[in-house]
């Protein structure tokens, strides 16, 4: 596992308000890591359901609405370029929505997607943000969702969640860069099973762990232990009651019963969580998936 580097950003844009706000977010982080920031529109085929108005799908026509929009995209980058001093490209692509922006965050080496999220509605949609759960799940990198009221300011205050998974802790490294890059306090958060005693003795070691690997880093955190019984909701609760810009969490793909009903983890704090939302992908790496390349001493810091 390689050292978290902003050095590439990926914003998927359909030109919403969700997708405007965090394209906002996107230019920050841009100016504050002198990262490369890159737009993407990827158009997608609507299909004729319930009485809607087919788009005529043929070549010719795509291709003109590739162009219009290529256009778009490039004043924007210019007016982007120009008053904030970062490079912007930008680019139009046609075919499935998530597996483009998938696809051009993989073959182009990016670091980070950070996207607009309209939650779940039930109902299909042909927007960015109703892709943003499948991006996630396919995506090899991290991805942070933004939702349209969401506030614009950085992100001063991380809420970093350690559970008893043999992966949780690989998330540890990215909150950490994030609070480097804003100078953020991170709010580290054991969360054990409220019937699972073994379980809470071991989150609150690894919980002392990480507190000690951010005390040498010399970062702002503080920490608390919960128990409980509905992750999700404790920890959308335990952002709100501190005004948490962001909540770290991981891309897990175990199949509980509560992921059948629900979905994974990920998923429901990108489907209800008002607070943006990064989400890292577990590495499959058996050497690397219990823990932090930092805290296991494997890279110096």
């Amino acid at each position: 596992m390689k050292k978290f580097d902003i050095k590439k950003i990926l914003l998927p844009t359909d030109f919403s308000d969700t997708a405007n706000n965090a394209l906002r977010q996107a230019i920050l982080m841009s100016k504050l890591a002198d990262a490369e920031l890159k737009l993407l529109y990827v158009i997608e085929p609507e299909m004729n359901f319930g009485g809607t108005i087919p788009i005529p799908q043929n070549e010719y026509y795509y291709e003109r609405l590739k162009i219009t929009l290529l256009d778009k995209l490039s004043k924007i980058a210019s007016e982007i370029e120009t008053e904030n001093g970062i490079k912007v490209t930008c680019e139009t692509r046609f075919d499935s929505v998530y597996k483009q922006i998938c696809s051009v965050a993989l073959d182009e080496s990016f670091d980070l997607i950070i996207m607009g999220t309209h939650g779940n509605s039930g109902v299909s949609e042909f927007f960015i943000g109703s892709n943003a759960s499948k991006v996630i799940a396919n995506a090899e990198c991290p991805v942070i969702t933004i939702q349209q009221k969401a506030a614009v300011s950085g992100f001063k205050t991380i809420i970093l969640p350690i559970r008893a998974e043999i992966y949780s802790r690989q998330k540890v490294d990215y909150v950490v860069e994030l609070a480097k890059l804003y100078t953020a306090t991170v709010f580290i958060t054991g969360y054990a099973n409220k019937d699972d005693e073994d379980e809470q003795f071991k989150v609150k070691q690894y919980v002392n762990q990480v507190e000690n690997y951010l005390l040498r880093l010399n970062i702002n955190h503080n920490s608390t232990n919960i128990v409980g019984d509905n992750f999700t909701k404790d920890l959308i609760l335990l952002a709100q009651k501190n005004n948490a810009d962001l909540i770290a969490v991981m891309n897990e793909t175990s199949f509980s019963f509560d992921h059948l009903i629900k979905g994974p983890f990920a998923k429901q704090f990108v489907n209800h969580s008002p607070v943006p939302i990064l989400s890292v992908p577990v590495y499959s790496n058996p050497d690397l998936i219990s823990y932090s390349p930092y805290l296991s001493g494997e890279i110096k810091y």
